[in-house]
């Protein structure tokens, strides 16, 4: 399959006209064999992506309108014979470099404001870390519930920047579908504070050790949770994460 990327020293010339208030071409390298792949989706997710953050204001919860566009980007990838057809597109950081100078760009410049003009804004769009690089935690947090048919859970949390990125994309967990849904539902029915969560979260990650967590079904995985919190004691609920 034949795929766009952007070289890292591309990503950073066009990232800097971007900042300056220039509006460059972003013109991708082409590399691999075969079909072209299928980019025809990203369009319309950019353009969700954009009604979404219009319509929540710099004001927001941004971490809920991420999880509401990780919807649409994780559609547009899967669609056939989109880039999820092919796992090495998925893997290459130019892809996502282009995906976020191509299409992305206002949305990952609002969603990461407090830290996007102070140096750092290449973490956010180079596609070498997954939890701090937008689009491909984006995609990770869809991943990780098992896909779109579990997507409500997507943005079901408020204020969750902490829980998504720390405790789910960051960890094994997110390679266990079943068991990140029942964490998502266990955080929305009864919040554990931000001390609380990230002790419970060592817990689960603990409990790799001697289980796989992956080969659990779903009544397993809740009682599983439901045992860790027992164990931990009582938490104070609220609170941002």
């Amino acid at each position: 399959m034949r795929y766009p990327v952007l070289t890292l020293s591309e990503c950073r010339e066009l990232a800097l006209e971007r900042l300056a208030g220039g509006n460059p071409t972003v013109e991708a390298h082409w590399v691999g064999d075969g079909p072209d792949v299928d980019l025809s989706l990203l369009g319309a997710a950019a353009a969700e992506a954009s009604y979404l953050m219009a319509e929540q204001g710099a004001d927001s919860r941004k971490d809920k309108v991420e999880g509401a566009t990780a919807k649409h980007l994780y559609r547009a990838l899967r669609h056939p014979p989109g880039p999820a057809a092919d796992a090495t597109v998925l893997d290459d950081p130019g892809f996502w470099r282009y995906l976020s100078l191509k299409w992305f760009w206002e949305f990952i410049e609002w969603r990461e404001s407090g830290g996007f003009f102070s140096g750092k804004h290449l973490r956010y769009i180079d596609g070498a870390s997954s939890p701090n690089c937008v689009l491909t935690r984006m995609y990770l947090r869809m991943s990780s519930l098992g896909g779109a048919d579990h997507e409500e859970l997507a943005d079901t949390l408020d204020a969750a920047t902490d829980f998504w990125r720390s405790h789910v994309v960051r960890v094994r967990t997110a390679t266990a579908p079943r068991l990140t849904r029942a964490f998502v539902r266990t955080q929305k029915e009864d919040r554990m504070h931000t001390n609380y969560l990230r002790e419970f979260a060592k817990r689960v990650n603990r409990t790799w050790t001697n289980v796989l967590l992956d080969r659990y079904d779903d009544n397993e995985v809740r009682e599983l949770l439901a045992e860790l919190r027992s164990d931990q004691g009582p938490s104070s609920s609220g609170g941002g994460d």
